[in-house]
């Protein structure tokens, strides 16, 4: 179904500003209302760009090829798809530039998260991972995985939620009971709520007892209990990313197939430094 993106105005507003040209966006399931769709909106209103959005249950529907169809009517001059897999299954769509939506690089993040664990004095760290099947938890398991690697650090076994905060609970309580878990790096923000619930429930203190760090900076990350170390992602930068992208598909300028920005790497409470008492 296509979402009328010309702002809280409505038409008003799109004949008061000066517009570069309508861009298309093919959403599916829950990235029509995401953070990654927020970020293209903010970077589109910067260039003077109208976006025309469709959101689609996900690969291999009907409504798929119905929404590129639609774009196609609308004349957009490129089109940007929010979930990577749609990305070949659409292929060419008669003749309009389509690119991915650019992402944090997932994978640098979890180095980065992981790497400070270890610069805290921790001969090693846990991870408390995503669902197996999915590509950002993936990505970030291989990260960390990687880092402990490099530095001769042992591998725990993987602790996994599927993104939750109860989730993250449940692994929390297994972690409790596990010696020697002083560090853990959470996939997500979301289960290192849990995380931290279940470690108080136990006896646990962090940052006393054990660091841990998140994953997204979520805006309550600041006010958990410690304050969260999480890898921030900058969605308004992988917004302009993708345009700039965009705009060099269609300029018929080489471009990458999938653009990434750098995760920031937070720092609060809950890693504060084992020095400090």
């Amino acid at each position: 179904m296509p979402v009328d993106d010309a702002g809280p105005d409505g038409p008003l507003r799109s004949r008061m500003t000066r517009r570069r040209g309508t861009l298309g966006v093919i959403a599916a399931g829950a990235t029509a209302a995401g953070p990654v769709l927020h970020g293209l909106r903010v970077a589109a209103r910067e260039e003077g760009y109208v976006l025309s959005v469709f959101s689609v249950p996900g690969p291999g529907s009907a409504a798929l090829m119905a929404a590129a169809d639609g774009l196609r009517l609308q004349g957009v001059a490129g089109i940007v798809v929010l979930d990577a897999r749609l990305v070949a299954e659409l292929g060419a769509v008669h003749g309009i530039p389509l690119v991915p939506a650019a992402s944090t690089d997932q994978y640098a993040g979890a180095r980065r998260a992981t790497e400070h664990l270890l610069d805290l004095g921790h001969p090693t760290v846990w991870h408390l991972g995503g669902p197996e099947d999915g590509p950002i938890a993936r990505a970030r398991e291989r990260g960390w995985r990687e880092t402990l690697e490099r530095h001769g650090a042992e591998i725990p076994p993987v602790v996994r939620g599927d993104w939750s905060a109860r989730s993250g609970y449940r692994a929390g309580q297994s972690l409790a009971v596990e010696s020697g878990v002083e560090a853990v790096f959470s996939a997500n923000d979301h289960m290192a709520l849990g995380l931290l619930a279940a470690f108080t429930e136990a006896g646990m203190s962090v940052p006393r007892d054990a660091h841990v760090v998140g994953f997204d900076d979520v805006p309550e990350a600041a006010y958990y209990a410690p304050p969260l170390t999480t890898v921030r992602q900058d969605f308004v930068a992988a917004g302009r990313q993708t345009l700039a992208t965009l705009a060099a598909r269609i300029a018929g300028v080489a471009a990458p197939a999938r653009a990434s920005v750098e995760g920031e790497l937070v720092v609060r409470e809950s890693s504060r430094c084992l020095q400090s008492g």
